[in-house]
């Protein structure tokens, strides 16, 4: 058991699949200013640019103190280390890879679902 967490374009296809990157998801739960309660997230391409330019200046910045400060990660039960390591890095790195690829095969109105599991 684990953080599963998964972005769709509407009625689409899948477009990006983490495993618990809690930073990622701490931050889409606080910008969509919702609950966190396993309920999908409509997020438009605009709310992906702004995850990733936030995932990019805290790649730039490659500091602990940019990280807590931008990308915090989040504790839960099922939601593996929030601690800012190699793995913490990895998912910055993988979520901006995976966010261009979806910018780029989408259509400019494109929505999006988030959904996480656990």
């Amino acid at each position: 058991m684990g953080l599963d967490m998964y972005l769709y374009e509407k009625q689409v296809h899948e477009v990006a699949y983490w495993r618990k990157a809690n930073a990622i998801h701490n931050w889409i739960i606080n910008y969509a200013g919702v609950e966190d309660n396993c309920t999908p997230i409509s997020l438009t391409k605009e709310d992906l640019v702004q995850l990733r330019n936030v995932c990019s200046e805290v790649l730039l910045a490659y500091t602990e103190e940019k990280a807590m400060d931008l990308l915090p990660p989040a504790s839960g039960f099922f939601f593996g280390s929030t601690t800012v390591d190699e793995w913490y890095w990895e998912d910055i790195k993988d979520t901006i890879e995976k966010l261009n690829t979806a910018l780029e095969q989408s259509v400019d109105d494109a929505m999006f679902e988030y959904y996480a599991s656990w």
